[in-house]
C-alpha cells in the first residue's frame, strides 16, 4: 500500500470511517474492537495468542496493550524464527512452540503445510485426515501449558486461531477459562467443505456453559461467490466481567 493510500486511509480511521475492497471482508475491525475494549476500561495483565502463526496479531495487540505479557503457542517450525524475532524485539513475548489440543494427547499431526511442510496454514489432522506438508508436533492442554501463570486479577484475554481446533482445545481449558475475562477466537459459520469442525454455534453453546457471553464481533467474512457469511472472528467475555455491567440502551 503507498504511502499516500495509508494517509488517506488514516485521515478517514479518524473521522470513524472504514474503506476496504468489496466482497473481500464484510468488515475488518480487529484494531477497533481491541480499542473498544481498552476504552472501557479492560487492560489484560496477559495476553495468550494461541495460533500465533508469525506474530501478525500479537504485533497489532501489542500496539493496543504494550504493558501486556504476551504468552505465544505455535507448533508450526515455519513460524519459529519469526515469532523468536518477535520476542526479541518486543518486551514480556514469550514463545512456546507446541500445539494445544484436548487433554490425553502428547503428539499431533499437523497437515496442510504445503508440500514441503514448511508453510504456516498448517491445522491439527483428524483421524483419517490428510493434506500435504504433514509434520508431527508435540502437544499439550491450555491447562497444563499456561492456567498456572494466569490468575483471575490478570484479567487475562485469550485469542484462539487454530484452524476449527478451538472447542477441542478449550476442553483442556477449564483451570484457564476460570481465570480468562475475554475471549477472542476464530470461528466458521457454517461446517465449510463438510470439514467436520465446530461452527459458531457450537462455540457459543460451549461458552455460555462456562460463563461467557457474546461481546462484539471483530471480523466478518464471506464467501466470494454469493456473499454467505463464511468466517469470523468473535469476542466474548465472562458474565461476571465489568465490561458486561453497563447494560444500558444509551
Amino acid at each position: 500500500m503507498s504511502r499516500l493510500k495509508e494517509h488517506m486511509r488514516a485521515l478517514l480511521r479518524t473521522g470513524g470511517y472504514s474503506v476496504h475492497r468489496w466482497p473481500t471482508n464484510r468488515f475488518d475491525g480487529m484494531r477497533d474492537a481491541l480499542l473498544l475494549l481498552r476504552s472501557v476500561g479492560y487492560a489484560p495483565r496477559v495476553v495468550i495468542d494461541c495460533g500465533a502463526n508469525r506474530g501478525e496479531w500479537t504485533r497489532l495487540a501489542h500496539g493496543v496493550f504494550p504493558e501486556s505479557t504476551f504468552l505465544l503457542v505455535e507448533p508450526q517450525p515455519a513460524c519459529a524464527a519469526p515469532l523468536t524475532a518477535l520476542a526479541a524485539r518486543l518486551p514480556r513475548v514469550i514463545v512456546h512452540a507446541v500445539a494445544i489440543t484436548e487433554p490425553g494427547i502428547s503428539r499431533v499431526r499437523m497437515i496442510g503445510g504445503g508440500e514441503e511442510g514448511g508453510g504456516t496454514g498448517a491445522w491439527v489432522g483428524r483421524a483419517g485426515e490428510v493434506a500435504p506438508g504433514e509434520v508431527e508436533c508435540p502437544a499439550t492442554t491450555l491447562d497444563a501449558l499456561i492456567a498456572p501463570r494466569v490468575t483471575r486479577s490478570d484479567r487475562a484475554l485469550l485469542k484462539l486461531d487454530i484452524e476449527g481446533h478451538e472447542v477441542t482445545a478449550l476442553t483442556g481449558a477449564r483451570a484457564l477459562l476460570e481465570k480468562t475475562e475475554v475471549i477472542l477466537t476464530e470461528l466458521q459459520f457454517y461446517p465449510i467443505n463438510d470439514n467436520g469442525r465446530a461452527v459458531f454455534v457450537d462455540m457459543l453453546e460451549f461458552l455460555r456453559e462456562r460463563g461467557f457471553e457474546l461481546y462484539d464481533f471483530a471480523c466478518l467474512s464471506q464467501r466470494p461467490r454469493d456473499k454467505r457469511l463464511r468466517m469470523g472472528d468473535v469476542l466474548f467475555v465472562r458474565r461476571d466481567s465489568p465490561l458486561l455491567a453497563d447494560r444500558a440502551w444509551e
